[in-house]
């Protein structure tokens, strides 16, 4: 009897801790780069989401990639794909592992030194994730898209809702202003204003 006690005492211990394992959190991150080889990114992606990579040795780039909330490992993975697309390079499936290669229909960046600091004027191209509060993230991007590059990159996250920007360090910084203006609380009054004789992208410039 004795012995049947303490097996159904271990066996509730079990699964007790199970119970307290699938309540604890997920795991999140605040990735912030600056002037990282492109390597290192995917290796951070690789112990975050548990992907395996395959890294063409023709895959080089120096990345800064900025941060200002914490995010879930897909999220982050969504970021990286921006990243990848940005210089130039695409992520393909294959069985267990994930294939980083050039893309050959994408426009090349050259893999510059980057500084330690990046201005917010700078032409230096980066990744910005945005956690939207106030706003869906997903209705943002129609509104936002004319204002990036065409060799940018802009994207919603809905799970976390959150945006991610990569372009030149001056159009991000520029975005995000917008953005702060945008993602208030909607008890203020908004107005939206056609334009007649300008374009939404010529009019941001100027502001």
């Amino acid at each position: 009897m004795t012995g049947l006690r303490s097996f159904a005492v271990s066996a509730l211990a079990v699964l007790m801790a199970a119970g307290l394992a699938s309540a604890q959190p997920p795991q999140r991150i605040t990735p912030n780069f600056k002037d990282a080889d492109i390597t290192q990114v995917a290796e951070a992606v690789a112990a975050a989401t548990g992907k395996n990579f395959i890294i063409d040795p023709r895959v080089r780039a120096q990345v800064t990639m900025l941060s200002s909330t914490a995010m879930t490992p897909p999220a982050f993975y969504e970021a990286f794909l921006s990243i990848l697309q940005v210089y130039g390079f695409i992520a393909v499936p294959a069985g267990d592992v994930v294939k980083i290669l050039p893309d050959a229909n994408a426009r090349q960046f050259p893999a510059v030194d980057l500084p330690d600091r990046v201005s917010a004027t700078s032409d230096e191209i980066v990744t910005q994730v945005l956690d939207v509060h106030n706003v869906s993230a997903a209705q943002l991007v129609p509104m936002l898209r004319p204002m990036i590059a065409q060799y940018g990159h802009l994207a919603a996250y809905p799970a976390s809702n959150i945006l991610i920007i990569s372009d030149h360090a001056s159009n991000v910084n520029r975005m995000m202003r917008i953005i702060q203006r945008i993602d208030q609380v909607m008890n203020q009054d908004v107005e939206i204003v056609p334009l007649q004789n300008a374009s939404a992208a010529e009019v941001v410039r100027v502001v």
